[in-house]
């Protein structure tokens, strides 16, 4: 033990731990109890999976609140998700119960006559949701200044899941609503994974006030990675079939682009078909599928010990988990050792995978980012990823879902899914794109670098829907009143007094709010149905959903648009199923076991890449380099790429001539490419864009620059070029927002003005003329 530190814990909370059979403080641990014990700041703990985190904060928290722990919750811990919470209740539960210290779950699958005990007799530490500390403001907002009343600390768990979004900032609205309404301003503990820029985390901790952070951060030594890039190739859809579209091995990908000649690839710069069909080659697959592919490769790689398998939907791990589930059938397996884990599959079913992986019987979990959040599975020994994720962070947090004991090394295998290439190919596809990200994200992560978080978000829909709570829990306050607790006093300070009255009248117009003689702004009939309804306690948009359900036994949740008709097969769980009956009063969907079928139609889309990504994309494509972790396939299908690249000209220009116009790659982030698209369509220039490029009707150079010259010449407002953004309202309350207040939010938050007029320069300078 770290003597010093360890004697600074309570006698009881010593005990505890000794109890627990713990040997040894972590350094972190030791570090985390001097600053909580011996110091009266904020605390910011940022360290890998399973690094203790958790008992760096509550450790030296216990023996601060032990002697008075009754009478009011001291410590209210907030965890992004359900399981997590369970999973830290757990934990925190045992080492309580020696202390004598309550310990109580807030969140949606909590009993209500748990909730009321706590009610009744509040004490030691809650463990809630941010949507659940909402619905104690809604249905007990009375009660919330003797509940919390000598609340002393506020532990953020995954405190980056909440930085730049919209739970982030619903959360830290709570938090401030919660400091007015007891008087208080308890100490914030803020746990987190790796962190690009720590100083926005401590000031959402200090919800923007000038006050002192403490940042520990784990400096062990870093666990070997292991990690290998494989290259897939799609299977084409049928339609492309149907014009002579054929699968190719990455090899034969290779010999593709090799047999084309520089106009033919040109020609697909100009979303023209590649010359003539040709016939079935040594190179092709016949009869072949990609997640087939995957499917056998995993039974093979990950089916002997615990691991985890992330995908970036849910219909994908869905048609995955069929493919893995067949194969094991084919093969005669006693067990079979895949499960499936997301958020449609029932919390039953999520939970069997849980403990399945936590038991020590081999156990592959096909997820979401259901699993990348610090839930306690046990020892994972590698991690697969199908398609690359959309950020760094997320490569780096699901890297470290495995490796957690000691010694043991951190296992990546990570598919990368791109087009084969065909004669109706466009360029894009010709170079690869998903295996330009993949290797970008991994040299970036490799390089320790992380996106800041998300800036320029206005949050207008959370707002409204802040200012219906307030109304809700309070039966009516002034505007003055709400502009000084929410935007004053709160986390929406880069809203004017202007704006905010703009806002008022457009809930007033849809009879959210209205306003009463005395002047006072209470709920309308429309504002106390809403905040009535269960789904208010979200900030974020959800989707009417029907239960998946076979006799007694809920297999998952589905979108009511994704639900087949009666007699129709979806796959939901990693199974097929029939559906036999729909009751649409009840929202049930009733199935039986198939045969075959196909992936419901979830909701959802891909994110947005971060500037620093696309132009690390460019570096791979015109590098030389083969990074170590690619195998062969990998390779062969970057040889392409590259080739593709140099035959083009995109080694020596970013812009591409085509027959009628040019193609032009600048090599930015998402919101970015999506401004320039709108800056044209502002401006009445055609324009077609795709995931990394932009194509324009241009007979020469000098037209093309001039399109480019005249945008630059007469940029637009944001609120102008955010008004062409569709669709326009996508927050849960931005329907009720004016236009004028939308386009202006849309301008920042969805488009980057200022990286797209760097972009448009850059593109001028190296054409000769000034931007």
């Amino acid at each position: 033990m770290s003597d010093d530190a360890f004697s600074l814990l309570a006698p009881e909370v010593q005990r505890a731990v000794w109890e627990m059979g713990w040997k040894e403080l972590r350094t972190i641990q030791a570090e985390a109890i001097r600053a909580i014990v011996q110091g009266e700041g904020h605390l910011l703990i940022s360290a890998g999976t399973a690094s203790g985190k958790t008992e760096a904060a509550f450790l030296p928290i216990l023996s601060r609140i032990l002697r008075n722990a009754h009478g009011s919750v001291r410590v209210i811990y907030v965890g992004p998700l359900k399981a997590l919470i369970n999973d830290q209740f757990e934990r925190l539960d045992r080492l309580c119960e020696k202390l004598d210290i309550p310990v109580h779950r807030w969140h949606g699958d909590v009993s209500a006559t748990h909730k009321q005990e706590l009610r009744r007799s509040p004490g030691g530490v809650v463990l809630i949701t941010p949507e659940s500390l909402e619905s104690n403001f809604i249905n007990y907002g009375r009660q919330i200044p003797r509940l919390y009343r000598e609340l002393s600390y506020v532990v953020i768990d995954e405190l980056h899941s909440f930085l730049g979004n919209v739970r982030g900032i619903h959360l830290a609205s709570l938090l401030s609503r919660l400091r007015h309404a007891t008087g208080l301003s308890p100490r914030m503990i803020g746990l987190s994974a790796t962190l690009s820029d720590p100083s926005v985390a401590s000031d959402f901790l200090t919800a923007g006030h000038v006050s002192p952070v403490v940042h520990l951060t784990d400096l062990a030594k870093g666990r070997e990675i292991r990690f290998a890039l494989k290259a897939v190739l799609r299977s084409p859809e049928p339609d492309e079939r149907a014009r002579g579209a054929v699968r190719r091995t990455p090899e034969g990908a290779l010999s593709f682009v090799r047999g084309r000649s520089q106009e033919e690839l040109r020609a697909a710069a100009g979303q023209k078909i590649l010359g003539t069909t040709p016939g079935l080659k040594a190179e092709e697959i016949p009869e072949s599928d990609d997640l087939q592919d995957i499917a056998v490769e995993l039974t093979e790689q990950f089916s002997r010990s615990s691991n985890l398998v992330f995908v970036n939907s849910r219909k994908t791990a869905e048609e995955l988990a069929v493919r893995v589930h067949d194969v094991v059938a084919k093969a005669g397996w006693p067990h079979d050792p895949f499960m499936v884990h997301h958020g449609s599959v029932s919390k039953e079913l999520r939970g069997e995978a849980e403990a399945a992986l936590k038991s020590g019987v081999p156990t592959t979990a096909i997820c979401s980012s259901t699993l990348e959040m610090g839930i306690d599975i046990g020892s994972v020994r590698a991690v697969g990823q199908i398609d690359p994720p959309w950020s760094v962070s997320s490569l780096v947090q699901r890297l470290g879902r495995s490796g957690r004991r000691e010694g043991e090394p951190s296992i990546m295998r990570l598919y990368v899914r791109d087009a084969s290439p065909n004669p109706i190919s466009r360029l894009t596809d010709l170079l690869f794109p998903e295996l330009l990200r993949g290797i970008a994200l991994t040299e970036l992560m490799l390089r320790k670098w992380l996106e800041p978080p998300a800036t320029g978000q206005r949050h207008l829909s959370t707002l409204a829907h802040q200012i219906v709570s307030c109304l809700k829990q309070t039966g009516g306050l002034s505007a003055a009143e709400l502009y000084s607790l929410l935007v004053e006093g709160g986390p929406f300070h880069w809203v004017s007094i202007a704006e905010f009255s703009i806002l008022l009248r457009g809930l007033a117009s849809h009879s959210l709010v209205e306003q009463i003689s005395t002047g006072e702004i209470i709920l309308g009939l429309a504002g106390e149905r809403i905040a009535s309804a269960f789904d208010f306690y979200a900030a974020f948009r959800g989707s009417e959903e029907f239960a998946v359900r076979c006799d007694d036994t809920e297999i998952g949740a589905l979108p009511r648009d994704s639900v087949p008709p009666v007699g129709q097969v979806l796959l939901l769980g990693g199974r097929r199923w029939q559906v036999t009956e729909i009751d649409s009063g009840r929202a049930v969907a009733w199935v039986v076991p198939a045969k075959a079928g196909d992936a419901p139609r979830f909701l959802g889309q891909g994110g947005d890449l971060d500037p620093r990504v696309g132009r690390e994309m460019r570096v791979v494509l015109i590098g030389s380099d083969e990074p170590r972790y690619l195998d062969a396939s990998a390779k062969a299908v970057l040889a392409a790429a590259r080739h593709t690249a140099k035959a083009v000209g995109l080694t020596e220009s970013n812009n591409v001539r085509t027959p009628g116009g040019r193609r032009w790659f600048p090599w930015v982030g998402t919101r970015c490419l999506r401004t320039l698209a709108l800056l044209a369509e502002h401006r009445g220039v055609p324009c077609e864009t795709d995931r990394i490029s932009l194509w324009m009707p241009a007979e020469n150079d000098g037209e093309f620059v001039e399109h480019w010259k005249s945008i630059r010449g007469d940029m637009p407002s944001p609120e102008a070029i955010g008004a062409l953004v569709t669709p326009l309202a996508i927050g849960k309350f931005d329907e009720f927002i004016p236009a004028e207040l939308l386009s202006r939010a849309a301008g920042g938050e969805r488009l980057s003005i200022p990286e797209a007029e760097d972009a448009i320069g850059g593109l001028l300078n190296n054409s000769g003329q000034k931007p």
